[in-house]
């Protein structure tokens, strides 16, 4: 009777994949493309989901929304800045000069004004984050059945993710540039 391991694609390492191996760590820059060839016999191997994302074409393209965003907004951000700076000059170098009414009322434009700027970046952070959450989850939907199908094709036991306290690894078992490429082989 034959016992089927099923396969399993795994966010963080539990344990050390290679702690027998008697091998120095290899370097995070090493590029996998001088490497040799991914063993035949690997059962585990990993993916570097950030290079994944900066290699495929849906990961850039999601770091590009992103950084529209962000500089859009920013851009809003600092609008609302040069306001709340104009107002604090007014009142520095009013005090002398303005009556208490028009004082108090320059204060409680500047209160109104700062309280809205920084709702404003308080509401800008949270758009970001939004988005980026969003786009995470949609590449993860697209990039972790890629993840199984190579997976399966390679008769693999275990795909870790590399950002999740990897020990030690033979850099031949990165996965990376091939599900980058297979990511936009997909359609979308």
């Amino acid at each position: 009777m034959r016992v089927r391991v099923p396969i399993f694609v795994m966010v963080g390492l539990t344990a050390c994949v290679a702690a027998a191996s008697a091998q120095t760590p290899q370097p995070r820059s090493e590029s996998p493309r001088t490497l040799a060839a991914f063993p035949a016999d690997a059962r585990v191997a990993y993916v570097d989901l950030d290079r994944v994302a900066s290699l495929s074409s849906a990961g850039k393209a999601a770091t590009a929304r992103i950084d529209d965003l962000r500089n859009k907004r920013t851009s809003e951000l600092a609008e609302r800045s040069k306001q709340v700076s104009a107002l604090e000059q007014k009142i520095a170098q009013g005090t002398s000069v303005l009556n208490d009414d028009a004082r108090i009322r320059l204060q409680r434009e500047y209160q109104r004004t700062r309280v809205s700027f920084e709702r404003l970046r308080d509401d800008v952070q949270a758009e970001v984050q939004e988005l980026q959450e969003e786009l995470l989850r949609a590449f993860t939907a697209r990039v972790f059945p890629v993840i199984g199908e190579v997976a399966r094709e390679k008769k693999l036991w275990a795909v870790f993710s590399r950002d999740a306290s990897l020990m030690w690894h033979d850099p031949a078992i990165d996965l990376t540039d091939e599900i980058a490429k297979r990511l936009d082989a997909k359609p979308q």
